[in-house]
């Protein structure tokens, strides 16, 4: 594709979990229900894994002189920059109107022995806003926890049981949460975000019905590696609530050009996250970056075209095209460190 940005559609998959609902408000596109389709997938070259395979589900689909394309058609390794081959990443906005399953995400050294897959799953949450006071999410093994006693609990199905071994954090707008790939986790009720992360969708599920009642497949639960090779996939270190905090709620710091870093690759080489809040912004990427607006004014001008900004614009912006944001609220999506 030429230099110049790209602009996406919503893309919603399918999920286990209830959700949504904000979601389309967010995006402006009715009805505001919940439903199964709680995410909308965004540079996203990964398909969905789900049980009912549909062919490029979760695979961005975009805007090409007025006709609807998939972003896989378009996009070619020379617009991701001198040395991708891939995007290496994917960022999605997800609304729980329901707790999800408890889950862990794998390693890339866990990924490529059990199912010889290039990457994990370390992911980051940005969270946009929350459904009421109570939302939160579970995170990091406490103190008390062994291998042995979660798998006694994940034998008996004992959730109340598996979700006391976590530690339950309320979320706030504003906050930045990583979780590594092998970190046990669930997110609450109530929650809405936007998640960067490594563009696989394998998940490590201990929960055999899903809060909805769905009756999930040994597939679904541990994609053939069987029920001792999921539990191998989760990291048992024990830690403290102040532990965790340290580890993995990360502090946003002030960029040169006036953006917030909310995540950086000292945090992760697997991608970075920035804020730019209404200040004029201006960058020549050597490697693609992904642009998504959080509120309605300003505009975004790159390659001679200014595209006005509403809530909830997305944009693939090619390695070595020069943008700038003027008076918008966005953030910038940056694909993994190089090297």
């Amino acid at each position: 594709m030429s230099k110049r940005v790209l602009r996406q559609l919503p893309t919603f998959a399918a999920r286990t979990y209830k959700g949504g609902g904000v979601l389309r408000r967010f995006v402006g596109q009715e009805p505001f229900e919940d439903d199964f389709y709680p995410e909308d997938w965004i540079s996203s070259f990964t398909e969905a894994k789900n049980r009912n395979y549909v062919p490029n589900e979760g695979i961005s689909r975009v805007l090409v002189d007025g006709e609807e394309r998939l972003i896989t058609q378009v996009v070619t390794a020379e617009d991701f920059g001198p040395g991708r081959e891939n995007s290496g990443v994917l960022i999605k906005l997800l609304d729980s109107a329901e707790r999800l399953g408890i889950q862990v995400h794998p390693t890339k050294e866990y990924a490529k022995r059990i199912f010889d897959a290039d990457y994990g799953k370390t992911e980051c949450w940005y969270i946009l806003g929350k459904r009421d006071e109570f939302a939160c999410v579970y995170l990091g093994f406490k103190e008390h926890v062994t291998r042995e006693y979660w798998r006694e609990l994940f034998q008996k199905q004992d959730i109340d049981g598996m979700l006391n071994c976590l530690h339950r954090l309320n979320v706030s707008p504003g906050e930045v949460i990583l979780v590594s790939g092998g970190t046990p986790h669930a997110i609450g009720a109530g929650c809405f975000m936007i998640e960067i992360q490594e563009p696989s969708d394998y998940t490590m599920r201990v929960e055999k019905v899903t809060v909805a009642g769905e009756v999930l497949t040994p597939q679904q639960i541990h994609y053939g590696a069987g029920e001792e090779a999921m539990l191998d996939c989760f990291d048992y270190t024990p830690m403290s609530e102040d532990e965790l905090r340290r580890r993995f709620v990360l502090k946003p710091s002030m960029g040169k050009n006036g953006e917030q870093r909310l995540v950086t690759y000292d945090d992760t080489p697997c991608f970075a996250l920035s804020l730019v809040d209404k200040v004029d912004y201006n960058d020549e990427p050597q490697s693609f970056v992904t642009l998504v607006a959080l509120a309605d004014g300003g505009v975004l001008e790159c390659g001679g075209n200014t595209e006005e900004l509403k809530r909830g614009d997305r944009f693939f912006v090619p390695a070595g095209a020069e943008y700038t944001l003027k008076g918008a609220k966005a953030v910038i999506c940056y694909p993994p460190k190089k090297g």
